[in-house]
């Protein structure tokens, strides 16, 4: 039996009749199948499960255009971009049923491309809004030096926390040890 979720124009098959299996020692089984993606769960979380796919069906579009976005912004080897973006585009997601699924897809499919065991997608959730406080929450943020006002002082303080340099093949390395608080600056 197909029952419609809610006002979209998905529908959740549920099976209505069952079968007992004479090899598997009187083990039943439930006949239906769906299409993809087909997820066997509990009927308890049949809903939740469906819902939480939808979601992800409809952030999809969103998600794959600021991650293009962001390789064609920032990935530094940029005569890749193209095939990468390209491929994102072609991929088949039909089968994503998770966020982890869909990291998972994308970091294959844009590591095969670029050859780039570095680069890499990975799901940011919502931060953890447990009732317990965090070890040390209740210590003051480390800040970093003040700006001096002298210019030969704040390009000492700019040497001692800040190293710039370029290694073997071109590749630039910056490195930072403190930061100072952004109503400094």
């Amino acid at each position: 039996q197909k029952l419609k979720i809610g006002q979209s124009d998905f529908f959740l098959t549920v099976p209505v009749s069952r079968s007992l299996g004479p090899l598997g020692g009187g083990s039943q089984t439930w006949e239906g199948s769906g299409v993809l993606p087909c997820v066997g769960t509990p009927a308890e979380q049949a809903l939740e499960k469906a819902l939480a796919m939808l979601t992800l069906r409809r952030a999809l579009p969103g998600v794959l255009q600021r991650l293009q976005e962001a390789l064609q912004d920032y990935y530094t080897l940029v005569d890749r971009v193209p095939a990468l973006v390209h491929n994102l585009a072609g991929m088949d997601y039909s089968a994503v049923v998770s966020e982890e699924d869909l990291v998972t897809k994308l970091n294959a499919g844009l590591q095969a491309v670029s050859e780039d065991p570095r680069l890499l997608v990975r799901a940011v959730g919502p931060r953890d809004t447990s009732s317990e406080p965090e070890a040390g929450a209740e210590e003051p943020p480390v800040t970093g030096p003040e700006v001096p006002q002298d210019e030969a002082a704040r390009r000492a303080l700019v040497d001692s926390v800040f190293q710039v340099s370029v290694l073997p093949g071109n590749v630039g390395y910056l490195r930072f040890d403190k930061f100072v608080e952004a109503s400094v600056l």
